[in-house]
C-alpha cells in the first residue's frame, strides 16, 4: 500500500487536530471537519448509540444543504434503525471497530437489496458506506460513517483511516478523561466554598486559573503585599510560598509526600492553605480553609476534650452535618455521632445546637 505525501500530512494535521484541543463538546464537529481532508466524503456522520436503550443520537456534515427536511428526516430514520445498520452488525460480531466497508461486510445480492430499500441512501443518496466504531461507555458505542453516492471506498482509503483510529480513540479517551476532571473540579468548588473553605487554581507559572472572591478576599486580609497590576496573580508573599512548594514537589516526583500547609494568623484567626499539585492538567489547586487559633481551640482540653472530640466540635460550629464532617475527617457518620455524645457530656448539654453555642461563648466569640 503506497500513500502520498499528502496522506501522511493530511493525517499528522489530522493527529494535530484531535490532540490539541480540550473540549468534548465540540469533539464530532472537528473530528468530522478533519476527516472531511483526508478522505473525501459527501456525507460524513458521527453520533453515539446507546445499547440498551436502543437509540442513537448523529449528527452530520456537511451541515448546510438545501433540502433541511430531507436531511432531518434521513437522519431520524437512520437514528431509528441503526441498531440493525449492517457495519454496526459486523462490528457487534467482530467485535474490531477498525474501519470496514459494507460493500465488503455484506454479499452482493444483499448490498443491492440494502442500496434499494434504506431509506437513508435512497434520500441522501449514501450508497458507499465505511464505518468504524469504539466504546464511549459501559453501554455506549460511538459510530462514524463516511458515505458517498457515485464510487465504493479505496483500500488505500480504509487503511488511512484504520491509521488514525487509534489515534482517534486516545484523542477520545483523553478529552472525556479531561471533561470528567473538569466537572471534578467544579464539583470540588461547589462542596468546598463556602464561609470558612475556599479554592484557587493556578498554573505552574503561577498564573490564577480561577479562584473566587472570598478566596481573593482571605489573600489580601492575610498577606503585607499588594496584589500585582494584572489582579490574576497571588501577592509575593503567597507566590513565593507557592513557587517553594511546587519546587518541593518536582524533588520528590517518584515519592511525592503531602506538604505541610501554610499557616498565617491574623486578629486570633488562622488561614491554613495547602497546596494539591496536578502537573498533568498544569492546574494545582491551593485548598484555603479559616479557623479560629488553634490555642483557642486548645483552651477547651481543660474540659477533658479530646483532640478529635476538638475537631468534630470545631466542624459542628461552622454548622457542618455529621455525614459532611464524616467526609471531611475520613471516619464514619457513627463515629462522628460518637464523638458528639462525648463532647456533650463533657461540656454539660444535651444537643449540637447548645454545644456550639456553649463552644464559641467559651472561645470569647459571641
Amino acid at each position: 500500500m503506497r500513500y502520498t505525501q499528502q496522506d501522511f500530512e493530511g493525517v499528522l494535521e489530522f493527529v494535530e487536530a484531535l490532540y490539541g484541543h480540550r473540549g468534548l463538546e465540540d469533539f464530532a464537529d472537528r473530528t468530522m471537519r478533519s476527516l472531511a481532508k483526508i478522505i473525501p466524503a459527501e456525507r460524513i456522520i458521527y453520533g453515539d448509540f446507546d445499547i440498551e436503550r436502543q437509540a442513537a443520537k448523529l449528527s452530520l456534515q456537511p451541515s448546510i444543504i438545501k433540502d433541511h427536511g430531507a436531511v432531518d428526516a434521513a437522519l431520524t430514520g437512520l437514528e431509528r434503525r441503526f441498531g440493525s445498520h449492517p457495519l454496526y452488525q459486523y462490528y457487534l460480531q467482530v467485535r474490531d471497530g477498525r474501519a470496514q466497508r459494507a460493500t465488503r461486510v455484506m454479499t452482493k445480492s444483499r448490498f443491492q437489496q440494502y442500496s434499494e430499500s434504506d431509506e437513508f441512501v435512497r434520500q441522501l443518496g449514501g450508497k458507499y458506506q465505511m464505518g468504524i466504531f469504539f466504546p464511549a461507555g459501559p453501554t455506549v458505542v460511538t459510530a462514524i460513517l463516511l458515505t458517498r453516492s457515485e464510487r465504493d471506498f479505496s483500500e488505500r482509503e480504509r487503511a488511512l483511516l484504520n491509521m488514525i483510529y487509534p489515534h482517534l480513540v486516545q484523542a477520545f479517551r483523553n478529552t472525556a478523561s479531561l471533561t470528567r476532571l473538569h466537572r471534578d473540579v467544579d464539583d470540588l468548588f461547589e462542596k468546598l466554598e463556602g464561609p470558612t473553605s475556599s479554592v484557587i487554581v493556578l498554573s505552574g507559572s503561577g498564573c490564577v486559573k480561577r479562584w473566587t472572591t472570598q478566596a481573593r478576599t482571605w489573600i489580601a486580609q492575610y498577606c503585607s503585599t499588594p496584589f500585582p497590576a494584572g489582579q490574576d496573580r497571588l501577592p509575593e508573599c503567597f507566590a513565593e510560598w507557592y513557587r517553594r512548594q511546587l519546587a518541593l514537589v518536582a524533588e520528590k516526583t517518584l515519592s511525592p509526600s503531602p506538604r505541610d500547609p501554610l499557616v498565617v494568623e491574623k486578629n486570633n484567626r488562622q488561614l491554613f492553605v495547602q497546596l494539591i499539585p496536578d502537573h498533568f492538567r498544569d492546574e494545582h489547586l491551593l485548598l484555603l480553609s479559616e479557623k479560629c487559633s488553634g490555642s483557642s481551640w486548645s483552651s477547651l482540653a481543660d474540659y477533658g476534650l479530646t483532640p478529635r472530640e476538638l475537631e468534630v466540635l470545631a466542624w459542628v460550629t461552622k454548622g457542618k452535618t455529621n455525614g459532611e464532617i464524616a467526609q471531611i475527617l475520613g471516619m464514619s457518620a457513627r463515629t462522628v455521632q460518637k464523638h458528639l455524645e462525648h463532647v456533650y457530656q463533657k461540656l454539660g448539654v444535651e444537643t449540637r445546637t447548645t454545644a456550639t453555642v456553649r463552644a464559641l461563648r467559651m472561645l470569647g466569640t459571641q
